[in-house]
């Protein structure tokens, strides 16, 4: 078995193994992830598996999905925290702004952040607040295929992330952003 298999085998299997960070460190080292080629590659649904950090949100739960939706084309996403099994852009969001910083290195620019809900009649219920002062950072993305994302913030924090192939929450998601962009 390859390790890009092992290791997403394990994601599922063992959702907390501290040998995650050791596979995803492997296949680090043998990337030749380069945007500028790459870039088309980043469009999707993306399901964080695992990630470094000790903050809640960002952990793996059975319970809830924690979601990055990518547009690298239109230079936008939505990190998505939402029950999961729903079918639907429903949860607590932060919408960002995306750009290529090198072959690598994603800029982020955090836009908006809040509560988006179910529609209601044909209003989509939402609660989403500007926000002010700047909030910046950025993402390397080191490993990349057509079924797993692994990446490294700025602060540090190794992110495992699996490709979610759902065209119907995409173009929700699609259909959400058209304000923002």
């Amino acid at each position: 078995m390859n390790l890009e298999k092992t290791l997403i085998n394990l994601l599922f299997d063992s959702p907390y193994s501290n040998e995650i960070h050791n596979y995803a460190s492997k296949l680090e080292k043998d990337s030749k992830i380069n945007l500028k080629n790459d870039s088309e590659s980043l469009t999707g649904i993306w399901e964080l598996r695992w990630s470094s950090s000790n903050s809640p949100v960002l952990r793996y739960s059975p319970l809830i999905n924690n979601l990055q939706i990518l547009d690298p084309v239109n230079s936008i996403g939505l990190n998505l925290l939402k029950p999961r099994g729903v079918k639907s852009i429903i949860g607590t969001a932060i919408v960002a702004e995306l750009n290529p910083l090198s072959d690598i290195r994603i800029g982020v620019k955090f836009k908006y952040v809040g509560l988006i809900g179910p529609k209601f009649r044909r209003t989509k219920i939402k609660a989403l607040a500007e926000i002010k002062k700047d909030q910046k950072g950025w993402l390397d993305i080191t490993y990349l295929s057509s079924n797993l994302r692994i990446c490294r913030g700025d602060k540090g924090t190794l992110f495992v992330l699996r490709k979610i192939n759902d065209p119907f929450l995409f173009n929700k998601f699609q259909e959400f952003v058209k304000q923002f962009i």
